[in-house]
């Protein structure tokens, strides 16, 4: 494999001065790019330094839609700012919570003190700093991060060497964690707005073209405010090539395009149908993360799908009375719940409200109306489904004792 340049950490020489932080801080305006995060292991305490791991495999680099994150020869990640649209996504996709936002809502984080490397002024200002050795870099054939206090290293391929505790007693420390996603009310409007477009104009419901095009389109509109440099915005569509929000933004405004014209001539009815699709399987690709385990399950595809069936086949059964779209709805909203149960996710209430839909669902082969109550029903379900998405988020993260 070949040499890289990587951050080396030997436990048994770190005396817990905090002195790599303070030096990395003073030196970039107290972005906490690097941490120190003190663990115990039997009777004795240990710390653990770590910042950026310049990865072998940089998952935030190929995340990030605006290509503003770049690896180069020597192995080092580096975050070109004046590209960053803010977004945030390039976070998500790091199990080591490695990048920051600075005050002016553009991402940073450890790029090994590059102009210094580069200028010949120095070594990075942590290694510096470190009085002991415990902390310091160089040429790294491979990652050595296989250590049970750090999220699994196939993720991203860590390019760090962890030299363990000569002592060999276990360090007891979480690395998987729970939060709320910050600021995802626009996101949770474009995911359910489309697919509800999406099911509705597949089966060609009234007014299909307006409805696939309008929705979309507001709702894209207001998932914009999820990126902090909206004056930069237009740079989320360059990074087709890795970059499922990339693929996902260009192919749902191209089909809100498409709906458009089909609204006057309606053989544009098939490309606005499939680019809206490639729209929504990019918006369940973007959430696929390794480092996000509550996304990264089955159940993520399936909600995804399944809404777009829940919200119009109630409505297609109405119109149709064709019970081949009712027993549909009803394998669908079944599968939903099966799902919910294998990955163990803690929504009774969706699962309550499937099955009331599924009852409602087999009296409106009696009742036709009554499926209006169903539809009503789904599109709660699914959206109240979709919040708990945002704000039950569990994911990899640095060790917490």
């Amino acid at each position: 494999m070949e040499r890289k340049l990587g951050f080396i950490f030997d436990h048994n020489k770190c005396i817990i001065c905090n002195a790599c932080v303070d030096a990395c801080n003073k030196a970039y305006g107290n972005l906490n790019w690097r941490s120190l995060i003190v663990m115990q292991y039997g009777e004795n305490k240990t710390a653990l330094s770590i910042a950026c791991n310049h990865c072998d495999n940089p998952t935030c680099m190929e995340v990030c839609p605006a290509n503003a994150i770049e690896k180069n020869d020597m192995g080092i990640v580096r975050i070109k700012e004046d590209s960053c649209i803010g977004c945030g996504f390039c976070a998500w996709a790091c199990p080591y919570e490695a990048l920051k936002f600075n005050n002016d809502g553009i991402m940073t984080k450890c790029h090994l003190c590059y102009d210094r490397l580069i200028g010949g002024k120095g070594i990075p200002y942590c290694v510096e700093a470190c009085p002991t050795g415990a902390l310091s870099f160089g040429w790294i054939e491979k990652g050595e991060a296989n250590v049970e206090y750090l999220p699994p290293e196939n993720i991203t391929k860590p390019r760090i060497v962890i030299k363990k505790p000569e002592d060999k007693v276990e360090i007891k420390a979480n690395v998987l964690h729970r939060k709320k996603e910050e600021n995802y009310l626009g996101l949770l409007a474009f995911t359910i707005g489309s697919e509800f477009a999406l099911g509705y104009s597949i089966f060609k419901l009234p007014f299909w073209s307006l409805i696939g095009a309008l929705i979309p389109l507001v709702t894209l509109l207001l998932s914009i405010n999820h990126a902090k440099k909206f004056n930069r915005f237009y740079r989320v569509i360059y990074n087709l090539k890795t970059s499922w929000l990339s693929r996902e933004v260009l192919f749902s405004s191209l089909s809100v395009l498409f709906y458009f014209l089909s609204i006057i001539n309606q053989t544009f009815y098939y490309p606005a149908v499939i680019l809206l699709t490639l729209g929504v399987i990019s918006s369940i690709m973007i959430y696929m993360l390794k480092s996000r385990p509550s996304w990264y399950n089955s159940d993520t595809p399936i909600s995804f799908l399944g809404a777009i069936f829940t919200m119009s086949l109630p409505l297609v059964y109405y119109i149709t009375h064709s019970y081949i779209y009712l027993l549909f709805l009803i394998v669908v909203l079944a599968i939903e719940n099966i799902s919910t149960i294998i990955n163990r996710k803690s929504l009774k209430t969706r699962i309550v409200m499937n099955t009331i839909s599924i009852i409602l669902s087999l009296i409106a082969l009696f009742i036709p109306q009554i499926i209006f109550g169903s539809e009503i029903l789904n599109i709660v379900s699914e959206t109240m489904n979709r919040r708990e998405f945002y704000e039950k988020v569990i994911y990899y993260g640095l060790p917490k004792v």
